[in-house]
């Protein structure tokens, strides 16, 4: 009997003194993993203001403004090419309410001015208009490549237009003649009413195996690069060329006449 009382009082307190350890060990357990996730939250560790700090904040400062940068433009892009599409809205509707049927199909440039004889609209959207040429056998498209960065340069390796070199501009077009089953045929820079014009020229499979001509032009205008990009027959490029000229001597603002072809 004294011993089963003896042996009770043992467990008593042998419970008694592991109950507060444990109670003490996953307190701690709690403290520490809290202190983990803490410093998991704050660049693992790295003390505040300490040179490593600064150089990490430096970094995200400048992560912040690329992003906001980039957005500013993608959202000035979309103005721009938004204004584009608004200006074209009057004219046309004042040509509906005052002209012939026949001008009520006129094609009017981003400058206001009638496209050159043969250029029907066809579609518009928010970042291009389109129109089709050549008795509608081949597309036109005017479209703001972006705004420039600079000034034009026309010497040596360091070519650009608006800023923009015009490797980044012969790039894009590669990239749209690999998704379109064309290739890239020539580049070159030539001046038109005295401002350099960048011109590509590629080719492309058309229906039946035939090979269509592709003309890609880009100019600054008004602190922004403008493209016109035309697709006709290989028989009708260069009557195309020419009229693509006539437009680029429209969105610089010139007074040539546009509605005429230079072709006799």
């Amino acid at each position: 009997m004294v011993r089963a009382i003896a042996l009770s009082i043992a467990l008593l307190i042998g419970i008694g003194a592991v109950i507060p350890l444990a109670t003490q060990m996953a307190e701690a357990g709690q403290k520490g993993s809290k202190r983990y996730k803490k410093r998991h939250r704050s660049w693992k560790g790295v003390k505040k203001y300490s040179k490593r700090w600064w150089q990490l904040y430096r970094a995200q400062e400048r992560r912040k403004k690329a992003r906001a940068q980039r957005r500013r433009q993608l959202r000035l892009r979309q103005l721009r090419l938004a204004g584009v599409k608004e200006q074209n809205k009057p004219a046309a509707a004042t040509a509906s309410r005052s002209n012939p049927p026949e001008e009520k199909t006129t094609a009017m440039l981003p400058s206001g001015e009638a496209a050159p004889a043969g250029w029907k609209r066809s579609q518009a959207s928010s970042s291009e208009l389109q129109f089709s040429v050549d008795e509608g056998n081949g597309t036109a498209s005017i479209s703001v490549v972006g705004p420039a960065s600079g000034e034009s340069v026309d010497s040596g390796r360091h070519r650009t237009v608006g800023g923009v070199p015009t490797t980044s501009l012969r790039r894009e077009v590669i990239n749209r003649m690999i998704r379109e089953n064309g290739w890239v045929v020539n580049d070159y820079q030539k001046d038109i009413a005295g401002k350099p014009v960048y011109v590509v020229v590629a080719q492309s499979q058309g229906q039946g195996g035939r090979v269509n001509s592709r003309m890609f032009y880009f100019t600054e205008v008004n602190g922004r690069i403008y493209s016109v990009a035309t697709n006709s027959n290989t028989g009708s490029a260069e009557r195309i060329a020419e009229e693509s000229e006539k437009v680029i001597f429209s969105l610089q603002g010139r007074s040539r006449p546009i509605q005429a072809s230079v072709r006799e």
